[in-house]
């Protein structure tokens, strides 16, 4: 007949090899679980509909803390006088016909169902299923990470409208107006997407924007004198700053730049070429390189770890913008710039340099529109690689401006004779 456990037993019983079920005398059916591990637990077996059964009903409480008031419940630290009143309970519903064990079934079944639908859990499931399709992948996932404190864990058919709204001016007073725009445009998509795969109907369809920064749109353009600024600082960091560069003389969007591969580039180091999935478009775009941008490839190590050119292991493409630029505007002395602002500073640059409006958007990859382009289907390469080399040739001339040519003059009678 196995023993009566006591407290001291049940603090004492050691982990072994296996597994081990230690019988309480005290209280029919009821074990003390010992697993290898250390752990402990409580379970209870009794026969049901002709089986028998093992029925979980929590840890072992651990430490002396008082005991509570109030009824034991499942899968609470208890006592061995909690699992034994506990235990006893149980044994009171099988013997009434109903089974414990299923209840408890049903109620993770239900638990998990739930979770399954959670704000979180679809925002993770978006990420898992569109994340290979999505542009920004690492962005798109920061932007709804936003969401979780708040709403991550309420049923995503049960948030309403106005607690978006508190979120996104949350985002807006605690980072900014367009972190909170971006946080809103991958939460639409987001209940979007859901929307498409169930009953469920999105509350930020059909509906004005909550938060608009139409009116704040970015059009800042670096002066010539922060320009400069920048580029010589850049001059001096090997790979921030080479990727500054690249991404000035390239006119590249910020994500396009770090995540340069050397196996995108033509064999002679002449070409880029964005493949359709890290681009805006959709669409491979080729990117003439001017000798200056080629410099810069070509001074940056080859790290064994991978294909990545602006890397510090070549495994992984650059990121940590933020930290990064930090460091960057402290040495270089400019504050109030995004790295976007380059590609803007690019595009104005290959006007200033007479660059045609057709060929400078087409160094920027923008597609022609209407007929033109439906039927225009030359590639541009060398006009493009024309207009960049003019870009690098404005770069240079902002950092060292060219000697000014001082042509003495002459008086008209210089050389008489008296």
């Amino acid at each position: 007949m196995a023993k009566h456990l006591t407290a001291v037993a049940v603090a004492k019983a050691r982990a072994g090899a296996q597994r081990r079920e230690i019988p309480d005398g005290g209280c029919r059916g009821l074990h003390l679980v010992v697993q290898p591990s250390g752990a402990k637990s409580w379970a209870l077996r009794y026969r049901s509909r002709g089986r028998t059964v093992k029925f979980t009903l929590g840890p072992v409480l651990v430490g002396a803390g008082a005991e509570s008031d109030n009824a034991p419940q499942l899968d609470t630290p208890l006592s061995l006088a909690a699992a034994r009143e506990l235990a006893t309970r149980t044994l009171r519903e099988v013997q009434a016909g109903r089974d414990p064990a299923e209840a408890k079934r049903r109620r993770r079944e239900q638990q998990r169902a739930a979770e399954a639908d959670t704000l979180q859990a679809v925002g993770e499931e978006f990420l898992r299923r569109e994340g290979p399709r999505l542009r920004t992948l690492s962005q798109r996932k920061a932007d709804l990470e936003l969401l979780y404190p708040s709403l991550g864990r309420l049923p995503i058919d049960q948030i309403k409208r106005g607690q978006y709204k508190r979120v996104f001016d949350a985002i807006a007073d605690q980072r900014s107006l367009k972190r909170a725009a971006r946080v809103q445009r991958a939460t639409k998509a987001l209940l979007n997407w859901h929307g498409g795969r169930s009953d469920y109907v999105s509350v930020l369809t059909g509906t004005k924007a909550l938060i608009s920064i139409s009116e704040h749109a970015r059009s800042h353009v670096p002066s010539d004198d922060d320009l400069k600024a920048i580029v010589l600082a850049a001059e001096r960091d090997q790979i921030f700053g080479s990727y500054l560069l690249f991404t000035l003389l390239t006119a590249t969007r910020r994500g396009e730049s770090a995540g340069l591969r050397r196996s995108e580039l033509s064999p002679d180091g002449r070409v880029w070429i964005i493949p359709a999935a890290r681009y805006k478009s959709k669409r491979d775009t080729v990117v003439p390189l001017s000798v200056a941008a080629q410099k810069i490839l070509a001074a940056m190590p080859v790290r064994p770890g991978g294909d990545y050119v602006f890397s510090a292991d070549g495994a992984s493409a650059l990121g940590n913008y933020a930290a990064r630029k930090a460091v960057f505007d402290a040495a270089c002395g400019v504050r109030g710039w995004v790295i976007h602002d380059l590609r803007r500073a690019g595009r104005t640059l290959l006007s200033r340099a007479g660059v045609t409006s057709d060929i400078a958007e087409r160094c920027l990859g923008h597609a022609m529109v209407g007929v033109r382009g439906v039927y225009d289907r030359h590639a541009y390469e060398a006009e493009k690689r024309d207009a960049f080399e003019a870009l690098a040739r404005m770069v240079e001339d902002i950092v060292r401006p060219p000697a000014a040519t001082v042509v003495p003059i002459r008086r008209a009678n210089a050389g008489r004779r008296r």
